[in-house]
């Protein structure tokens, strides 16, 4: 354990000094919460590289997913690209829908050699909202955002299929604001229903996370972020049989974001797994505009 850690500290540190010292980025809503206003639609452009010398697959929307479906896998790279539009139907209110497409690299055992295999999907479209409680606790304002998949591409072996309403994202979020640290505690869960697969009912994990954002504002411009999350996820079923274990995905980061100008910004992101079943590395990049 200490020689992964060592290990997927090294490379953190190589990318940061590549990036130029500009490493991973605040929760989205921070970001969104410099520009926006009522009546005003937002386009948010991501595009998410997870990389793993585990056996497990990843899913990155609307939280980070892995699970281990028996293939025996040695290496995966996978890119997500993204889109995300907002409307702002009121000052407490936002609507969003977004969709999600990947890239996946996999090298694989098939038959004792090692395989290289390469999949493009339409992976998923969201929909749903985010509202901002005029009530504060404690001095933290609250937010709790909900969303639910329209589509959803499951891969499970060799097989994928797509599904409707199968799953469900909610987060509750507190938020405070003391110059020049912004504060984000936040709790959530992704419940994933049962789904039919070449004749095999599967039940995916849930997933149940705490994390924290501390957001440094350093100048009008540019603020520095450090993330922690974990995430709890549940055994996976296949005909009522266990067939992997409960987890814990471990992840911290560091980021920056800079506000090109007022209808503009960009977030660099790059993370690191911290515990044995989440990714070995995560760099993402993400474009905010406001029309």
């Amino acid at each position: 354990m200490k020689i992964f850690m060592h290990r997927n500290i090294i490379k953190l540190l190589l990318l940061i000094g590549i990036l130029n010292i500009q490493i991973f980025a605040s929760d989205a809503i921070t970001v969104d919460s410099l520009f926006k206003k009522k009546d005003d639609f937002r386009l948010i452009t991501s595009i998410d590289t997870i990389n793993s010398d585990g056996t497990r697959r990843f899913s990155s929307y609307p939280n980070l997913l892995s699970y281990d479906d028996g293939t025996i896998i040695t290496e995966s790279k996978k890119v997500f690209f993204g889109q995300t539009l907002l409307y702002s139907y009121s000052s407490s209110l936002d609507l969003f829908l977004s969709y999600n497409l990947s890239y996946e690299n996999l090298d694989l055992i098939e038959s004792n050699k090692i395989k290289n295999e390469t999949d493009f999907d339409f992976d998923s479209l969201w929909i749903g909202g985010s509202y901002n409680f005029d009530k504060k606790i404690a001095g933290f304002r609250q937010s709790l955002s909900f969303q639910t998949s329209l589509t959803q591409k499951t891969k499970y072996q060799n097989e994928e299929d797509n599904y409707s309403l199968k799953s469900y994202n909610i987060k509750y979020s507190l938020k405070s604001f003391s110059d020049p640290l912004i504060s984000t505690f936040y709790l959530g869960t992704t419940q994933n229903l049962d789904r039919n697969i070449n004749d095999i009912e599967l039940e995916l994990p849930n997933s149940y996370s705490v994390g924290l954002d501390l957001f440094l504002i350093l100048n009008p411009d540019v603020s520095l972020n450090l993330n922690f999350e974990q995430n709890y996820q549940t055994e996976m079923k296949e005909d009522g049989m266990k067939v992997n274990s409960s987890t814990i995905l471990s992840t911290m980061g560091f980021g920056i974001t800079y506000n090109i100008n007022e209808a503009n910004a960009i977030t660099i992101n790059a993370g690191i797994g911290t515990s044995t079943n989440a990714p070995d590395s995560r760099l993402s990049l993400s474009l905010w505009h406001k029309f």
